[in-house]
């Protein structure tokens, strides 16, 4: 499947045309990944999008560490990310910290990297591209949070 056609089933770039498609897909790269290689990292500063291509990555947060059954401390990925899933969107918005650690859950694993100074600007130049897109995070972090909240209320906290 080409980056075009990946971007195109992507819910961050749902509702833009074949050649607005185009144009986020001009800017950026696809990068190769083994297993257990860290693509971000929590509390690290923030810059690109990832747009899961093939293989999978897994989302971890410190806040979710418990110990295993031998007592060793682990990290419970909260969720894992398959093709044209994206994540890291959080960038675009305000370049603050990164909230979870990505690691790449199986060999062979290809991101699609887009720099976020680069999509800013495009979405700055075309303000369809801009509303479509920023609307589309905003439907993410909605669902994420409302995901979250349903899980901590489901465990006897707040929701």
């Amino acid at each position: 499947m080409s980056v075009t056609e990946l971007l195109r089933l992507s819910e961050l770039f749902h509702e833009l045309t074949s050649e607005q498609i185009e144009q986020v897909t001009v800017l950026g790269q696809e990068k190769a990944y083994s297993r257990g290689d860290i693509v971000i990292l929590e509390g690290d500063p923030s810059d690109d999008i990832y747009v899961v291509c093939s293989g999978l990555v897994e989302v971890e947060v410190s806040q979710e560490v418990v110990p295993d059954v031998a007592g060793r401390l682990q990290v419970n990925p909260i969720v894992r990310l398959g093709r044209g899933q994206v994540f890291g969107e959080m960038a675009l918005l305000d370049r603050g910290a990164r909230s979870a650690t990505v690691r790449c859950a199986v060999d062979g694993t290809t991101l699609y990297i887009i720099p976020r100074q680069a999509l800013l600007d495009l979405c700055n130049t075309n303000h369809h591209i801009g509303f479509a897109v920023m609307r589309n995070i905003a439907a993410d972090l909605s669902f994420k949070l409302r995901h979250r909240n349903l899980q901590v209320g489901l465990s006897g906290g707040v929701t």
